[in-house]
């Protein structure tokens, strides 16, 4: 029996021994796994970027991308100075929602919150700092200067629309409103979301001179919205030459009227000839409007010869009625 739990237990061991680096090999591997998901969930791109110190152990991360311009105002210390780490505790968040807030005694605003070049103003004790936020995308491609002011629109749901308009076209940024997650943007040359993409939304005439942006709005007396976008500055002109709406569909529902189109071979189809009316002459009481309508049909020829049929079927009655008074009066 000695034997045989001596031999068992060999037994474990060499499997264990065997095993041991496959597990060790899943467990990194599950380990690198939840390691890659934690860094591609990272907010660190989401609330990174440029940030500026604005006194009172405080420092100013500016961000200007999809979702907008932002100024995340961070506790930093005192001895905070360019380079340092700055991911510390957020003690307010400055927006297009939320353009002002005071903090430590410091009155912080953004201005121009709508434009190309948005500026963070820092007052403390009657004294103003400014610090420019960084340029939008559009800004960056086009110059500040040539590129329109935002119009921001609710959507359904959660969902907002940026309107902009810059010298390549119009241009749409859809984002969450609450989670400020970029969604599509719709330009000149895609002016729809994706065929898989259920947002109502959508660039009309986007290469006229006045496009304007279809959506659906969030409630109300209508389901759908439509708004014009924002003009370029003074100055800026468009790189695309402007195209006419398109024309609307031809109905093709027959009707018997209907002339058959063109053909390109032969050109345009000759003009059907009228139809032949023949003017028949009133008869018994006929209403005025029978002999206006017979002048409208067969032109004036015809409507001579009804009036003259009229006046002598009215002088025929006329004579009739003479004659039937005359024949009482002798009796």
């Amino acid at each position: 029996m000695r034997t045989a739990l001596r031999a068992s237990l060999a037994t474990a061991a060499l499997a264990g021994a065997l095993l041991a680096p496959a597990a060790g090999a899943a467990h990194a591997a599950t380990t690198v796994r939840q390691a890659a998901a934690v860094t591609s969930q990272s907010p660190a791109d989401r609330f990174s970027g440029t940030p500026a110190s604005i006194g009172g152990g405080l420092v100013a991360v500016l961000r200007h991308e999809a979702e907008g311009p932002e100024a995340w105002i961070r506790a930093v210390g005192p001895d905070w100075k360019p380079g340092d780490h700055y991911m510390f505790r957020v003690l307010t968040v400055l927006d297009r929602a939320n353009t002002a807030d005071t903090v430590n005694g410091l009155a912080l605003e953004i201005t121009g919150v709508d434009s190309a070049a948005p500026v963070l103003t820092v007052t403390k004790a009657g004294a103003t700092e400014s610090f420019p936020l960084p340029l939008s995308e559009a800004a960056r491609t086009h110059g500040a200067r040539c590129v329109s002011a935002t119009k921001r629109l609710g959507l359904h749901g959660t969902l907002v629309a940026d309107l902009t308009t810059t010298p390549d076209g119009p241009q749409v940024q859809l984002v969450d409103g609450i989670t400020k997650e970029p969604r599509e943007k719709l330009t000149r040359t895609a002016p729809a979301p994706a065929k898989d993409d259920r947002t109502a939304a959508r660039i009309v005439n986007a290469s006229g001179a006045r496009p304007s942006f279809t959506y659906a709005t969030p409630g109300g007396e209508s389901p759908f919205g439509t708004a014009l976008f924002p003009e370029l500055p003074a100055g800026c002109a468009p790189t695309y030459p402007f195209e006419g709406e398109a024309a609307p569909a031809p109905n093709r529902e027959a009707t018997p009227d209907a002339q058959p189109a063109p053909s390109p071979s032969t050109g345009p189809a000759a003009p059907a000839a009228p139809k032949a009316r023949t003017a028949v002459a009133p008869q018994g009481g006929v209403a005025a409007g029978a002999g206006e309508e017979a002048a409208e049909d067969a032109g004036a020829p015809v409507a001579a010869s009804a009036g003259a049929g009229l006046a002598a079927v009215v002088a025929g009655l006329g004579a009739a009625f003479l004659a039937r008074r005359r024949g009482r009066t002798q009796r």
